[in-house]
């Protein structure tokens, strides 16, 4: 059999030391849901990975004008005197906003399917560090209860 020389990928001493390069570390992925009973939740774990001070539980929520559908919800912190703010409530073990008169205007069916979010933090500006929670699926609940 006969190779072609341009085929041919050749090493250097440099591929011989033994390093290999380090992968740079994964981002942990965190995730919330829709419950049945139109709160968006906010499990303890969520709320630490994510640096979400409890003690400053006000929200501004919106989203991207679109025609149909909700790909995306942004939270944004804001003062406890903000007339459009949401209040993050205590919930168990973690805690949630009451979002069920939003979601039905944007005709989620929270109760037959369950929504679940990716969320991840980004630059607001002005030292404002604001969330963006992107739709990636939506399924039928099962019967059991979620809250």
């Amino acid at each position: 059999m006969k190779v072609k020389p341009n085929k041919i990928r050749f090493f250097s001493p440099q591929d011989n030391s033994g390093e290999v390069p380090k992968a740079a570390p994964k981002e942990t992925l965190f995730t919330t849901s829709v419950t049945k009973t139109g709160r968006l939740a906010f499990p303890q774990k969520l709320m630490e990975g994510l640096d979400i001070d409890p003690s400053k539980p006000h929200f501004r929520v919106g989203t991207v004008n679109r025609r149909k559908g909700v790909k995306a919800l942004y939270l944004i912190p804001t003062e406890a005197g903000d007339a459009e703010a949401f209040e993050l409530a205590k919930t168990g073990r973690g805690y949630s906003i009451p979002l069920k008169g939003v979601f039905q205007k944007m005709g989620l069916n929270y109760m037959d399917e369950e929504y679940t979010f990716t969320i991840k933090s980004f630059d607001y500006g002005d030292g404002v560090t604001g969330y963006e929670l992107v739709s990636h699926q939506q399924t039928p609940r099962s019967n059991a209860s979620d809250e």
